[in-house]
């Protein structure tokens, strides 16, 4: 039996991915923000099923007609008011919902069919957080076609180590959900499949240094092959989204085909952008990210100190090669600092 979903809905779809503290979050607000996009969703199961169709755990065909139908699904009661997030301090939350009444009528408003009518004829569309989806992105073609969009938004290697470190620190929690396998009694994360002895060995910061350095070649390879696919992908950088926000905001629009609503303005202004360094913007404090009013040359000297204190020369040649090339490919203010 052939798995398969062909009256699927007509609307957009629009992953904003990346890696681990690559600042999705900030994106993710910016992106609902636009005319006739929904509250952006953190969905894990998309990149769940992406990552076991890779691994040669799940067929394609369920895999495909996975995809589609919880996009669908979820686009759906998106519409009619179920599961709202009224979590204030969520990412995702009602919070940063624009109209919030209109949005909470739909609680009270109807259901059925007229509203996959709806959906398709005003091209609502369904926007959705994922984590390293693009490290495994061969079903978003057959599943969704030309309606998906991806926004890749990725970092200065530098400025992700400690996210790295903090994240893997707490990896053994039953709180965590990121796929694993164990070697010596050690929960080792699914892309570290071949270097889980070398994982096993090394201390937090090395860690997330060796996570870092296998993680950014495989996933620029990906959205290479991706795009020469056919799938449509903005690459943009978190430090072109902090320093050059009005440039990240055109691109944006262009490439998603839509304008911003009149809350352009505010929205950023709680995301704390454009800013003058990236520390005096908002982060996740449980990732060891922290707050300070230092120079961005500061900052990054403190953030190399972590590096040069607590890893081995092997790590830091490996880190410093890797951030050479991504100052080639993704140029910005950082690109000028101090080497390892």
């Amino acid at each position: 039996m052939h798995l398969n979903k062909q009256n699927t809905f007509q609307n957009d779809i629009i992953f904003v991915d990346g890696l681990w503290g690559t600042g999705k979050s900030i994106l993710g607000p910016i992106i609902s923000g636009m005319v006739g996009v929904e509250k952006i969703k953190a969905e894990s199961l998309y990149e769940y099923i992406s990552w076991l169709n890779y691994l040669g755990k799940i067929e394609k065909d369920a895999a495909v007609w996975m995809m589609r139908t919880y996009a669908d699904s979820a686009q759906y009661h998106n519409r009619i008011g179920r599961e709202v997030n009224l979590r204030w301090s969520d990412d995702t939350g009602l919070k940063h919902v624009i109209n919030k009444w209109n949005y909470l009528k739909r609680l009270f408003g109807p259901e059925g069919d007229e509203i996959v009518n709806e959906i398709n004829s005003g091209n609502f569309a369904f926007s959705v957080m994922s984590h390293m989806m693009m490290l495994s992105p061969n079903l978003l073609m057959p599943a969704y076609g030309n309606r998906v969009k991806v926004v890749e938004i990725v970092r200065h290697p530098l400025y992700v180590v400690n996210h790295f470190a903090s994240y893997l620190e707490r990896f053994e929690s039953s709180r965590e959900f990121t796929m694993s396998f164990y070697h010596r009694d050690v929960k080792i994360p699914w892309f570290l499949n071949g270097w889980e002895e070398e994982f096993v060995e090394a201390n937090k910061f090395e860690r997330a240094i060796l996570s870092i350095i296998i993680l950014y070649p495989w996933l620029d390879l990906q959205l290479i092959k991706a795009r020469n696919s056919g799938l449509q992908i903005l690459e943009l950088s978190f430090e072109e989204m902090v320093f050059e926000t009005n440039l990240a905001i055109q691109k944006l629009e262009t490439f998603i085909g839509r304008k911003h609503s009149d809350h352009l303005n505010s929205i950023l202004r709680r995301q704390k952008l454009p800013r003058e360094t990236i520390a005096k913007g908002k982060g996740h404090a449980s990732y060891g990210w922290v707050k300070t009013n230092i120079s961005e040359a500061e900052f990054y000297k403190e953030s190399l100190d972590i590096v040069l204190n607590n890893c081995s020369v092997k790590y830091i040649n490996e880190l410093q090669s890797l951030i050479n090339w991504y100052n080639t490919k993704y140029p910005s203010k950082l690109s000028q600092f101090y080497s390892l």
